[in-house]
Parts: structure tokens; sequence; C-alpha cells
């Protein structure tokens, strides 16, 4: 896909289930997106949702963030398809031994750059929770404008173990990158 400085950012694999399980099952990453005991899911459904797509989808599939220098997958993350009004969303997870290294704001700022130079997407949104002062601090440090807030209400089926998500809604607009 990309890489950064110090990153890579590749397509996953199946090998990439245990990574993933790890991350989401994480009640300090996921508490962030509304899962405080971490996502309901098995390794077999993560398998699944990652061979589903073809080497060749780049949108809303899952890509792998590893470590240049040592190959070690850190995180996941996601790049969406622009929609209708041009917007594309993005998401970063990296586990949390990972944290404080500034790799989410160059995972961000990749994910920004090749939205903006392989699509026609006029902004890049992302919606942090409102107490996740780290992801806040991601957006902006990548040219994200605050613009709303709202909250993610979990689905009824969800709301035993989902919780509602207070969030922002940052965009870095096109028209603005230099």
């Amino acid at each position: 896909m990309f890489e950064t400085e110090r990153l890579r950012v590749r397509t996953a694999t199946a090998v990439d289930a245990d990574l993933l399980y790890e991350l989401w099952h994480d009640p300090q990453v996921m508490g962030n997106v509304g899962f405080p005991q971490g996502l309901r899911i098995s390794r077999e459904e993560i398998v699944a949702g990652v061979v589903k797509h073809t080497p060749a989808q780049v949108f809303g599939r899952y890509l792998i963030v590893e470590l240049q220098a040592t190959g070690e997958a850190i995180g996941e993350c996601k790049l969406g398809s622009p929609d209708e009004t041009g917007i594309a969303e993005t998401d970063v997870k990296l586990l949390p031994r990972f944290w404080g290294h500034k790799y989410g704001i160059e995972v961000k700022r990749g994910l920004v750059d090749y939205l903006f130079q392989h699509t026609d997407c006029t902004a890049v949104q992302a919606t942090p929770n409102i107490n996740n002062i780290a992801s806040i601090n991601m957006q902006e440090a990548v040219g994200g404008v605050r613009v709303g807030e709202g909250v993610f209400e979990p689905p009824e089926a969800m709301c035993g173990y989902m919780t509602a998500v207070p969030h922002y809604i940052y965009r870095v607009y096109r028209k603005d990158r230099v």
C-alpha cells in the first residue's frame, strides 16, 4: 500500500488474525469506540472478514501497520472510499504498547495522502471520541479541523455490550493541503 518514514501499511492476510484479535479485544483500544470489554468477534470471524476481500480491493478492508525496521505489526487502519459528497473516512488503531511514539500521526498522514493522491475526495473525515485526547491530537496534527460533534448510539442488538460514544467530527480538506 504505502510506507512512511518508520512504518509500512499493507493489506491484511489471514496470518494477521491474532494481531487483530488482540487489538479488538483490548479494552484500552476498544473502549474509545464503545466496546469497553473489547469487540465480540472470534478469530474465525476475523479470518473470514480478511479473506472476503480481493487483493486489489483497497477501500473498506483491513490494513496492517507494521514497523519498517523489524516488520513487527503494531496495529491496523482503514481507508473508506469517498461517499456521494466526496468525504472519505479513515480509522487507526494501535496496540497500547506502541502508543506515545507518534505512530498514529504518521499513519494518519499516510492515509490522508493516499486518499488525496488516489481518489477525488474533497475531505478525509474521522470521528474521535471526545475523551480520546491522543486521537484528537492526531487529527489536528495532520491538519484536521473540528466541524461538528455527535453521538454514536449502539444498535438495539448491541446495547448489552456497546456503549454510546460522544465524538467530534474532524475533516482534512483537499483545498487546504499545500
